[in-house]
């Protein structure tokens, strides 16, 4: 492989995630909205995708059209709200101390990833931060990953994108970019990707590979 000279992130499900407490208000809040009835368990299929290649295909199989569901969840959803119930995987601290350009790319608005990253403590070490938008395109397109590539002035072949869905896994082959499943609730995807990890600690195994120069941790690891 390649050496590698920076490193790419999903944000939700991959570096922070929410507790169950919000997922249950704010699906409560839309059901009432669309007359539907939702569990932790939709919550859960949702925001992680769960059999599916999208969130909007989980809502499709559900019988109910993405937008109408969209359209109430954006009515409810509040940052601050947000905010106080998000928290950083304890693994993701872990990245604070890789010597290697990182980088976010994420269906998070750009105001919310900056935000939440604040409130966890993380903000610094993720630059650039790019954020789907109908110009930058949607995962599993690859054009968001390449925005960040060129941001990054490095090539697909120098970069490694870490998510936790299938849409992450195919954006980055689709942008000939080494992928990164971050699986850590043994939740199965309909894709193979380069690496699977349990823990994001792991990528110091990846990174150390090719370039062991980059890689330094809080245990003194040089």
């Amino acid at each position: 492989m390649s050496e590698i000279k920076g490193l790419i992130f999903d944000l939700d499900g991959t570096i922070i995630d929410n507790y169950d407490r919000y997922l249950e208000h704010m699906l409560t809040c839309v059901g009432n909205d669309l007359g539907f009835c939702f569990t932790l368990g939709h919550a859960k299929d949702l925001w992680y995708s769960i059999g599916a290649e999208s969130r909007d295909q989980v809502i499709h199989s559900w019988g109910l059209d993405p937008d109408r569901f969209w359209t109430a969840f954006n009515r409810h959803e509040s940052l601050e709200k947000k905010i106080e119930n998000t928290y950083l995987y304890k693994d993701a601290l872990f990245l604070a101390s890789l010597k290697i350009p990182k980088g976010i790319v994420t269906h998070t608005s750009l105001e919310h990833t900056t935000r939440l990253l604040e409130h966890v403590g993380m903000r610094e070490h993720f630059d650039p931060i790019i954020a789907c938008t109908e110009e930058t395109g949607f995962k599993p397109s690859p054009l968001p990953l390449i925005y960040c590539l060129m941001e990054m002035q490095i090539k697909p072949e120098e970069a490694v994108y870490v998510g936790d869905t299938w849409s992450d896994m195919m954006a980055a082959r689709n942008a000939g970019i080494k992928s990164v499943y971050v699986n850590r609730f043994n939740r199965p995807i309909d894709f193979v990707p380069d690496y699977e990890i349990d823990s994001l600690e792991k990528i110091a195994g990846i990174v150390e590979a090719c370039c062991p120069e980059l890689l330094t941790t809080t245990a003194g690891r040089q």
